[in-house]
């Protein structure tokens, strides 16, 4: 079963708030994105603490772009809170309905830091209890692309110039069949059952690039085991927008807690559903 992606938890603020606090978002994170591409050669690669996850790296460029994202969001919105990958954690004014942003502010950073593969700048805001929240907006820029999501009012992405100068935003639409013999990403143990079931399998790199190529149709879908509320369910609402489907295999709703879900096409959602239910594990490390 198919479960949408619910409004968020206590929304207190009107539709004009949301759209607003997300076009600013989008424009941040489009800055931040094209300065850490310029600094891309340049930057400082650090392990770290051993309390962090086993062989994950930061870089100066993470460190930065996370400042730079508090500091903007303190200024333009002093009474939400903030939570970050790299330290930063402060909550809003008023826990039950106020809104938090979650930043990862390079996703990917071992791609990004070695010029390995695809990396992304992520800003989502939710509502509600640290506990179950729900995910509001999600902005995503990724190899000079912004993608946004407001929950009940579309996705979208735009490609802007080389300057920076915004380009024209193309509302994301899934529908029809999925592609035959289509790109399914997953955890490496996964790669051989996916393979087998007829898809093209890869593995799991930038969460947000992944969860942005679902979005607009390059990729079929991913089945996950854990992961994050900055890298993953934020941006699995660029996908519930678009019309695809993201599904938690608890049978719960989704929030930032969930461990086990798909994020597919429409049209190959219940196929990987089914191969996720038969093959991924229901407990272990986050792939």
């Amino acid at each position: 079963m198919v479960i949408p992606v619910p409004p968020a938890a206590g929304q207190a603020d009107s539709s004009d708030d949301v759209e607003e606090a997300l076009a600013f978002v989008g424009e941040l994170v489009s800055r931040l994105g094209r300065v850490a591409a310029r600094r891309q050669a340049s930057a400082v690669e650090q392990r770290k603490p051993a309390a962090a996850l086993t062989g994950s790296v930061v870089t100066d460029v993470d460190l930065d772009l996370e400042r730079a994202v508090d500091d903007a969001l303190r200024e333009r919105f002093p009474r939400d809170g903030l939570i970050g990958e790299e330290g930063a954690d402060r909550p809003p004014a008023d826990p039950a309905t106020g809104r938090t942003w979650v930043v990862d502010p390079v996703d990917g950073t071992l791609n990004f830091a070695r010029r390995l593969g695809p990396w992304s700048v992520v800003v989502s805001a939710w509502r509600g209890p640290r506990e179950r929240p729900r995910v509001e907006s999600v902005a995503v820029w990724t190899g000079g692309h912004l993608y946004t999501a407001a929950a009940g009012r579309g996705a979208f992405v735009r490609v802007d110039g080389e300057d920076g100068t915004p380009g024209p935003a193309r509302r994301l639409q899934l529908s029809g069949e999925a592609e035959t013999g289509g790109v399914v990403r997953a955890g490496a143990a996964l790669l051989g059952a996916v393979g087998r079931a007829g898809w093209l399998p890869k593995v799991t790199e930038s969460s947000a690039s992944e969860i942005a190529s679902v979005a607009d149709g390059r990729v079929m879908g991913t089945l996950r085991l854990g992961g994050d509320r900055r890298d993953l369910h934020g941006p699995a609402l660029l996908v519930a927008e678009a019309g695809g489907a993201v599904v938690p295999l608890d049978g719960e709703p989704l929030s930032g807690t969930t461990r086990r879900m798909v994020v597919a096409h429409p049209g190959a959602v219940d196929a990987l559903v089914a191969l996720a239910t038969e093959h991924l594990p229901t407990a272990g490390p986050a792939d």
